[in-house]
């Protein structure tokens, strides 16, 4: 068995002349995106359950996804959260934790957008979703220094944790972009499993730090989703 990993950002109408801004998803679209994975008789897990599985410590449905969100938008919880929940699934939110409660503000070429706040965050963690870190500032792992990532990556995670109550191992890389330093340094910090933007589906030996995930945005019509999971399915990992 192979678990693929879906991306999204913002689940909402783009304003004029983001249409295609893969970090777009709307709301119908998104539902559309759920009913065709139910009818392929995918199953929705964390991103927590996948690493615990390639370490032999639980089972998976027959048919696992997960589905993840970047950057914890006010709309995930507006538009998404309602139909994850009407399924029974649950979702994995990467958080930037400088700006929990703020905006995008990294992104200075995209729409500014609200972030969830903490108490948005402790709710959804309440009802069965995952949260973890995507760093404190949004910057790039690979390359810095040891010191520096330690305050990226320790720091988001003990900051969550702090405002959750519970304990945090996931982790997304901003940008996907990563190294065996980087991967190690996410180690150090103390995660168990971490995201990348690698297309390829998961299987029970692969590095539960490297994980594939394939971005979903734009106009993306439910059946050009299943194309695309299907190619994933077939991939080589090289996880």
């Amino acid at each position: 068995m192979r678990v693929p990993v879906l991306c999204y950002h913002r689940v909402e109408t783009p304003p004029p002349g983001f249409e295609h801004d893969s970090n777009f998803v709307t709301p119908a679209t998104f539902a559309a995106h759920l009913a065709a994975l139910s009818a392929f008789g995918f199953s929705g897990v964390t991103v927590s359950d996948i690493a615990a599985w390639q370490r032999g410590e639980r089972a998976l449905p027959a048919r696992p996804v997960a589905i993840t969100f970047d950057d914890a938008y006010v709309s995930v919880p507006e538009h998404a959260i309602p139909l994850l929940d009407a399924r029974r699934w649950p979702c994995t939110i990467f958080v930037v934790t400088s700006q929990i409660g703020g905006t995008n503000a990294w992104d200075t070429s995209a729409p500014r957008a609200r972030l969830m706040n903490a108490l948005t965050l402790r709710t959804l963690a309440a009802t069965g979703h995952e949260i973890g870190s995507h760093s404190a500032g949004h910057r790039r792992i690979r390359g810095l220094t040891d010191a520096d990532a330690r305050a990226e990556l320790a720091t988001s995670r003990e900051a969550l944790e702090s405002q959750l109550g519970a304990t945090v191992t996931s982790f997304a890389f901003p940008y996907g972009t990563h190294d065996r330093q980087s991967l190690a340094q996410v180690r150090d910090a103390g995660y168990r499993a971490a995201c990348t933007l690698k297309r390829w589906a998961n299987g029970r030996a692969a590095n539960p730090l490297r994980l594939g995930r394939m971005s979903v945005g734009g106009p993306l019509p439910a059946w050009q989703l299943g194309l695309k999971l299907a190619k994933l399915l077939v991939t080589p990992s090289r996880g």
